[in-house]
């Protein structure tokens, strides 16, 4: 077991394991490796049984806080196309860059304080090397109508 999913072991959270149950369509895929860089599509909340495990907006349906713990989820799902893709955690040497997409209802700006929710996670089981530039720009719709993509 890598260092990486001992930290989530700890943290009490468990990746989803199939990378499967994460794809949308047959014409995209989760990730492309270009040299040695891994390239990851938006994903959304998904639960352990490939459907949203929110659905909604943020300032609407969900709270600050359930938006947080929706973004957890993203990280914990972006974990599983990482390990499917590397084939272990520990391969990954530092992330760039994340944009977050937030399904918001009108005068719902609280948009860095949910993406937090998917960067605590990054941070929390890689370290330094979980850091990453973001950007967080609201929608007012999104896949699924769910409340987050990373």
């Amino acid at each position: 077991m890598s260092v990486a999913e001992k930290k989530l072991g700890r943290l009490g959270l468990t990746i989803v394991g199939d990378d499967d149950k994460l794809r949308s369509g047959a014409g995209n895929c989760t990730y492309k490796i270009y040299d040695d860089l891994l390239f990851i599509a938006g994903l959304e909340p998904y639960g352990p049984d490939g459907k949203p495990a929110f659905v909604g907006r943020l300032g609407r349906e969900y709270t600050l806080e359930e938006g947080y713990q929706a973004a957890r989820l993203v990280a914990i799902n972006m974990l599983t196309v990482i390990k499917d893709a590397l084939g272990d955690l520990d391969r990954v040497d530092y992330f760039i860059k994340v944009m977050a997409l937030v399904n918001t209802a009108n005068g719902f700006s609280d948009l860095p304080e949910v993406a937090d929710g998917f960067t605590d996670v990054m941070t929390e089981v890689f370290g330094e090397r979980g850091m990453h530039a973001r950007t967080d720009l609201g929608a007012t719709n999104l896949n699924n109508n769910v409340p987050i993509i990373c």
